[in-house]
């Protein structure tokens, strides 16, 4: 009997260990128009061309636009989970054969002001349709609403985005007070967007971490940066990822370099030699 037992011990445990275990990632900011949707949108389209399964849940609630951003037609939106008794799969909308969006829905108010009951509906409806999703990536609203909060406090992961100007890096700093002192969280890292130069991007992150060193007696990882893009604008207008129109682009050579640093993946780079020397002063190589 005792063979058998230890046999079913041994069965159970190999089992978990061969089950699937998804990550979840909240890319958050302290201040908006840092260009954050656009980094979610385009880290979701280069994980699903090498076969990854990913999910992006527009978390920020009232104001979403990850749709809007990649042209997509949604029928349904979170409105329709919290009011309609829609599940979370009935709204999903497919971008591909491995990436989906769930819509939050714009300028709704009973999004906006959702309560806790309705935050556990949408945690349940979560944890569901994720069961065969290898990433989960959040795009939460900026600030420390509690509607932001929530889904902070629900990540294993966070990035948080900064820009080189200093209400951002003031704001992105409140963030990272948030979710290392009071929800202590571990997994933080800080990805600086809309830089000038690789120096300019290097110099950020360095304030930044420098006030938390100072306050919290604590360094975030750096995931990276990205330089300002002219072709990132048009990539909007036509409703499109910047990586899908322009493979080879200064951003979208960022959100490789993001993937291959955060995911311990090896998606091609290729970019100008010169590029490159200057981008490895900043780690980004």
């Amino acid at each position: 009997m005792a063979d058998q037992a230890e046999k079913l011990r041994k069965m159970v445990s190999e089992k978990n260990k061969d089950k699937k275990k998804s990550r979840v990632i909240a890319f958050t900011s302290g201040k908006g128009g840092v260009g954050k949707t656009n980094i979610v949108a385009n880290v979701a389209y280069l994980l699903s061309s090498i076969g990854k399964k990913v999910i992006v849940f527009d978390a920020d609630l009232g104001l979403a636009n990850i749709d809007i951003l990649l042209g997509l037609k949604s029928k349904y939106s979170l409105i329709d989970v919290i009011k309609n008794g829609k599940k979370m799969k009935d709204i999903m909308i497919k971008v591909n054969d491995n990436f989906q969006v769930i819509p939050a829905g714009s300028g709704v108010e009973e999004i906006a002001n959702i309560n806790e009951p309705v935050f556990s509906k949408i945690k349940d409806e979560m944890l569901e349709i994720t069961k065969d999703t290898d990433i989960l990536l959040i795009d939460t609203g900026a600030g420390i609403s509690r509607k932001v909060t929530f889904f902070l406090k629900s990540a294993e992961e966070i990035v948080v985005i900064a820009t080189p100007e200093p209400t951002s890096i003031a704001d992105a700093y409140a963030i990272l007070k948030i979710a290392y002192t009071n929800y202590k969280k571990e997994n933080l890292s800080i990805f600086v967007n809309m830089a000038k130069t690789p120096q300019e991007a290097e110099n950020t992150l360095n304030n930044l971490n420098k006030i938390c060193k100072n306050f919290l007696k604590k360094e975030f990882k750096n995931a990276g940066f990205a330089l300002i893009d002219k072709n990132l604008p048009n990539a909007v207008k036509q409703q499109k990822p910047i990586a899908q129109l322009h493979p080879n682009s200064t951003f979208t050579i960022s959100m490789k370099k993001f993937i291959n640093k955060m995911f311990k993946e090896n998606i091609k780079v290729k970019e100008n030699p010169i590029a490159r020397f200057f981008a490895s002063l900043f780690g980004g190589g």
